[in-house]
């Protein structure tokens, strides 16, 4: 592999942990919440809004 594949790759796999933790930590945070109540309220929200 090139160097440049090497770094995206490593940087990929870094957001992928760094998503891992934040996402972990909101679940602890917010135990009785679904994974499809927080999509639609964090981030399907903007398809609501549209008329």
């Amino acid at each position: 592999m090139t160097q440049s594949m090497i770094s995206f790759v490593v940087g990929l796999a870094a957001l992928l942990v760094i998503a891992y933790v934040f996402a972990r930590r909101y679940r602890q945070d917010h135990p009785e919440e679904t994974m499809s109540q927080w999509l639609d309220a964090h981030h399907m929200g903007w398809m609501h809004h549209r008329h």
